[in-house]
């Protein structure tokens, strides 16, 4: 699934499997992400401020110069996930770095 630079601010999308989706340079602020499957997907420099990504899966996921400024990352796996330059500043519930992170 392809979803560059498209628009989804503020939706509800608890559950929503985009796992090895492109989501280059998507907009997702204050996006509902509970739950979601986000494995190996794209998300470099994605808006994802504000976003709930609790109990999201995130392994091998690229979050390259993304902005997860003040989101909530309770529970969430970023296994292998690329974070260079990701800007986590005011992110909560952030998970110890593993693998690639």
């Amino acid at each position: 699934m392809i979803l560059d630079g498209e628009s989804l601010n503020g939706m509800i999308l608890t559950g929503i499997d985009l796992s090895r989706a492109s989501l280059r340079g998507t907009s997702m602020h204050a996006t509902n992400l509970m739950n979601a499957d986000l494995r190996g997907a794209d998300l470099t420099g994605a808006n994802l401020v504000e976003a709930d990504l609790i109990m999201a899966k995130l392994d091998g996921a690229v979050l390259t110069g993304a902005n997860l400024h003040q989101a909530d990352l309770l529970g969430a796996s970023l296994r292998n996930a690329t974070m260079s330059e990701a800007d986590l500043r005011g992110a909560l519930h952030v998970p110890a770095a593993s693998g690639g992170c």
